[in-house]
């Protein structure tokens, strides 16, 4: 008997698996291809921001009680993180939790997938921002979820052109957004909008879900308040992704108990806990206030370098191309003019060895879009000036040669 045939994969695998892809749906091999690219999309904090040496320490000294945490163990997480979390949370003006109900997950990308868990079945509608993080379409996506996109503009989601989306049929399940400094284009919710957004939801009996891994990240005097510090029916993740590093996994989900309840469950299902070691490790990163030491330099180095590019595009940029201007985060969102879109515009800017997202990356549907996202943290200031002078040099062979 023979053990070298194939199966038949195609047979064994589960009906879901075509919604299972990678982190965008645009094929973009021919950036990640190009040499000596110079890429002005990064989302991950600059390294110089990043505490090795404290973090070093501070897993060097969680080995010293190695004993006791090598089994298994707290499947809400660390109760010392938990409680830290509940203090930095109140101090944005979240005051009503504590560490019992907090569940610490690997990275806020899982508590999307938690999320999903709990809330979707194949077909639901979710409503998301236009254009979204393409991480959460990609958790979502695996669930086999419908979208309807919700347009935005410079202060966030337009209410009167998210009700319509709620009350159409079949009703949605959950609006998902990023409402402080978004992921891509750098805008803030405003006030008068989170109000009108939360009793959008309530009327409607829609989930929402707040994606907030940028908001310690301001360049203004104050923070600005979670949706969650609002209303308590506000699905919550945070991350220490941006404020420490990424690669820690170190993330939290705040829910209804109801929600809370399934999200925890699926943790355990999925990977029993979180990292015992690596989450002492950032108890004793951000004890004693260090991590508000530690910001307060952090976002004086992101602004300067968010100046430096604004300062570049005024520089560089043609005519009719315009840009948010974000009070904090790490992106904006550039507009082109002529119908020119962020796809086409790659494909030129590829030929002066600079790459980026075209907008068509943050929307369900991978649409054409004439817009792309830039982000300045990993990138030295002097480049950010040639990135954006080669931005300038593209677009105006783009318009010039009428490639469109």
């Amino acid at each position: 008997m023979s053990l070298g045939a194939r199966l038949d994969w195609a047979r064994l695998r589960s009906r879901r698996a075509p919604d299972l892809h990678g982190w965008v749906k645009v094929d973009l091999e021919a950036m990640w291809a190009t040499p000596d690219l110079l890429y002005l999309c990064d989302g991950a904090p600059s390294p110089e921001q990043m505490p090795v040496d404290r973090l070093r320490q501070a897993q060097a000294h969680a080995w010293e009680e190695a004993g006791d945490i090598l089994s298994y163990g707290e499947s809400l997480g660390h109760e010392p993180l938990r409680s830290a979390i509940a203090e930095r949370m109140a101090d944005r003006g979240v005051s009503d939790i504590d560490a019992d109900q907090i569940l610490i997950t690997n990275g806020s990308q899982q508590g999307l997938d938690l999320v999903a868990r709990a809330l979707f079945d194949r077909g639901d509608i979710v409503i998301v921002e236009g254009p979204t993080y393409f991480g959460a379409l990609q958790a979502f996506d695996a669930y086999g979820v419908e979208y309807r996109v919700a347009p935005m503009d410079e202060h966030g989601l337009i209410p009167e052109l998210l009700e319509p989306l709620l009350i159409q049929e079949p009703r949605p399940k959950a609006i998902y957004t990023v409402p402080t400094f978004q992921n891509p284009t750098g805008v803030t919710l405003s006030p008068e909008r989170r109000e009108q957004l939360l009793a959008l939801a309530r009327l409607a009996n829609v989930a929402v879900i707040e994606d907030d891994p940028y908001g310690e990240i301001y360049y203004t005097d104050e923070p600005v308040a979670p949706l969650r510090a609002l209303d308590p029916n506000v699905i919550y993740l945070g991350t220490f992704s941006k404020t420490l590093a990424p690669a820690l996994r170190m993330g939290w989900l705040v829910a209804p108990p109801d929600i809370f309840r399934l999200a925890s469950n699926s943790k355990e299902a999925v990977d029993i806990m979180s990292d015992r070691f690596v989450q002492r490790a950032v108890v004793g990163t951000i004890a004693d206030g260090w991590l508000d030491n530690q910001l307060v330099g952090g976002r004086a180095f992101y602004r300067e370098r968010r100046d430096r590019m604004l300062a570049a595009l005024e520089r560089e940029m043609p005519e009719g191309v315009s840009w948010t201007k974000p009070e904090g985060g790490f992106f904006l969102w550039l507009s082109l003019p002529n119908g020119l879109t962020g796809d086409v515009l790659l494909r030129q800017a590829l030929t002066h060895q600079l790459g980026f997202l075209p907008g068509s990356c943050f929307y369900p549907d991978s649409r054409p879009d004439t817009a792309l996202r830039l982000s300045w943290p990993t990138t030295a200031p002097d480049m950010i000036d040639e990135g954006i002078r080669r931005l300038g040099l593209a677009i105006r062979e783009c318009l010039s040669e009428q490639i469109i």
